[in-house]
């Protein structure tokens, strides 16, 4: 049996790649710890692959572009999990925070869009 949703917004899958900084945005030269594939994407949070230990809680800077989009997404997150995904690799799950209204639209956007795309492809 499947446990009951606890996500506010619905999370897509996706292709999108995503900067991660362990520094805040204040920072003139924020530290870069890798470049991620994102596993899934919400307005409210994504899931990706990273081979660095994160740890929970741990508060980072990410910075990504949506596909079909000419916009860079910039964004403090919170580490809400890390799970072990392989022998290489975690999945880290974050929160955003501090992120703007016009890039939270924008991200609800990208993501409706995908999900009306997936609907009409099944049909």
């Amino acid at each position: 049996m499947l446990g009951k949703e606890r996500r506010k917004h619905p999370r897509i899958e996706t292709d999108v790649t995503v900067e991660v900084y362990t520094s805040a945005f204040h920072i003139a030269e924020p530290e870069m710890a890798e470049i991620c594939n994102v596993i899934n994407l919400s307005e409210s949070g994504m899931r990706f692959y990273a081979v660095r230990k994160f740890t929970t809680k741990q508060l980072l800077r990410l910075t990504f572009l949506l596909l079909d989009s000419i916009i860079i997404i910039r964004t403090d997150a919170q580490v809400i999990h890390i799970q072990k995904g392989g022998s290489n690799y975690l999945e880290v799950g974050v929160q955003f925070t501090n992120i703007n209204s016009t890039e939270r639209k924008l991200i609800r956007h990208f993501v409706d869009k995908s999900l009306r795309l997936q609907t009409a492809e099944k049909v």
